[in-house]
């Protein structure tokens, strides 16, 4: 299920960046399996349960499914932009006639939420058992991050998983950074370490759990030095 927001299409990727991003994710995972594999399969051991919510999902919003070891019954996806959506929906490549199938064999109930995370998550009344974000936490900082862990502490369930995948050290063009701020992927400037992430994830009331981190083989081409990845457990008084 599509449910449009009330989102200014000022400064939103036009469905041309979304069709290149989806494919080149896809081109970089089968060129850096080792480094794929690795976030995928911590997604597949954290993201658990019936009800899952994906921040900022992007094109990959069916993607990222594919790689949960649990089936959830209930899968929404919150993006600011609304172009990511109508090009899964929309879009004839392979890859996400694969994925739709998928989600039709497994009678997933899907919606998608073209809405900011801070008003959605502080307004509805869904809950959730799990709880992800790629590339997306570390892209706040300051008041922004905090507000962020207060919206997802407020959706995830007692006892639900955060889980968190992050990069450091980019090699991104002034083309690229640019393009992130003005189709409002987070906030511009340095941002949080991801040693800062952790802390403040954690400062948000979430309980580590796992914390995992791979240098890349080859930085230059895949544009990164690390990735960082880590789960936490919402629980009362922690």
């Amino acid at each position: 299920m599509y449910r449009k927001g009330k989102v200014d299409m000022a400064g939103t990727a036009p469905i041309e960046y979304q069709r290149d991003y989806f494919e080149s994710t896809l081109s970089k995972a089968r060129a850096f399996p080792r480094e794929y594999d690795f976030y995928r399969s911590f997604l597949g051991l954290y993201v658990q349960g019936d009800s899952v919510l994906n921040v900022g999902c992007g094109p990959l919003f069916y993607e990222d499914l594919m790689y949960f070891n649990h089936v959830p019954r209930h899968y929404v996806g919150v993006d600011i932009n609304s172009t990511a959506f109508e090009y899964m929906n929309e879009t004839e490549h392979p890859r996400l006639e694969e994925c739709r199938n998928y989600v039709k064999a497994n009678n997933i109930r899907t919606e998608s939420v073209d809405e900011s995370i801070f008003d959605w998550a502080a307004n509805t009344d869904q809950r959730f058992d799990s709880i992800f974000g790629v590339g997306v936490f570390a892209t706040f900082y300051g008041e922004k991050f905090e507000q962020l862990m207060k919206v997802l502490w407020r959706v995830l369930k007692e006892g639900g998983h955060l889980v968190n995948v992050s990069w450091d050290g980019d090699y991104y063009t002034e083309k690229i950074a640019k393009e992130k701020v003005d189709y409002q992927f987070g906030q511009g400037g340095p941002g949080y370490t991801p040693d800062e992430v952790v802390q403040q994830i954690e400062k948000g009331g979430f309980r580590l759990r796992e914390r995992r981190i791979i240098m890349t083989d080859d930085p230059k081409s895949y544009r990164w030095d690390s990735i960082h990845i880590s789960a936490y457990r919402k629980e009362w008084g922690s």
